[in-house]
């Protein structure tokens, strides 16, 4: 592979034989030509994951013996082993939709970061799709308006690295959202999150410790500890801020419904009253 490939997958995998299968698939489906894809696997779980179907794809597996170091520090190991030019990031248990490369990969290497759209599933229903159909980059205050997370294709020397807490994913992000000057493109392609409602992400217990991380990535941020531009720190900060102010929402409700449930019914009736007050 001559120059290396185009792009490199970058996919944490944790007690993930049940999903991994799928994600794989979906990136096979990503558009490109297959030689121009590697997928960087980093096993947190100590399974070698060598008995998968590849699909037709080039699969780079990081060391096995890592166990339950965290989604951060198992990216960092994939990111420091992959060769694309461009990096892009899927966990082990979402998928992407077809043609999810073929259309962010020109985009980022345009802008240096593009993202898709974030389409949050339960099983065969679909919750949320964000951002809002029709919008064409994507902003600071995304983050915080949804309490979506967002996953970029991204420049190699943009990306990474991770802390190791809760909501490293969303830092990341938006550290990269600030490298390319505030603002990226967004693809129609979607990144399907597949949510599990019994996952420890659904519970009320969850929310407090995201919380708590939102409150250290402020502290990070204002304290110049991030990668993200001191020009940009009042925006970041304001989003992890909403963010926050969403999870006491949640957890004022008493958490009988999972996360995302609870922010398909706000979205809906802010949509309802924006619309009645036209």
């Amino acid at each position: 592979m001559t120059g290396g490939p185009r792009v490199s997958v970058v996919i944490p995998a944790y007690r993930a034989r049940a999903t991994l299968p799928a994600a794989l698939e979906s990136v096979a489906a990503c558009g490109l030509p297959l030689q121009e894809v590697e997928v960087v696997l980093a096993p947190d779980d100590g399974d070698r994951y060598d008995d998968l179907p590849d699909h037709g794809l080039r699969l780079t597996r990081c060391a096995h013996h890592h166990v339950a170091t965290g989604a951060g520090p198992a990216r960092n190991r994939a990111i420091a082993a992959a060769r694309g030019a461009l990096i892009a990031f899927l966990d082990a248990d979402d998928r992407w939709q077809a043609g999810y490369l073929a259309a962010l990969v020109p985009l980022a290497e345009r802008a240096g970061a593009a993202f898709g759209r974030t389409h949050i599933r339960c099983g065969d229903e679909s919750l949320l799709l964000l951002p809002e159909a029709g919008q064409s980059t994507l902003g600071f205050a995304d983050f915080g308006r949804t309490g979506a997370s967002f996953h970029p294709v991204t420049r190699r020397d943009l990306a990474g690295p991770f802390q190791d807490r809760p909501s490293q994913d969303v830092l990341h992000a938006m550290e990269v959202l600030s490298r390319v000057g505030g603002h990226a493109p967004v693809g129609e392609a979607t990144y399907i999150l597949s949510l599990d409602p019994q996952s420890t992400t659904a519970q009320t217990a969850f929310a407090a410790r995201v919380e708590a991380a939102y409150g250290a990535h402020i502290r990070a941020i204002e304290a110049g500890e991030t990668r993200i531009a001191p020009e940009h720190h009042p925006a970041a900060c304001a989003a992890f801020e909403a963010k926050a102010q969403l999870n006491r929402a949640y957890m004022e409700t008493g958490g009988d419904r999972f996360f995302y449930r609870f922010m398909q019914d706000r979205l809906r009736g802010y949509v309802g009253k924006a619309r009645a007050s036209r």
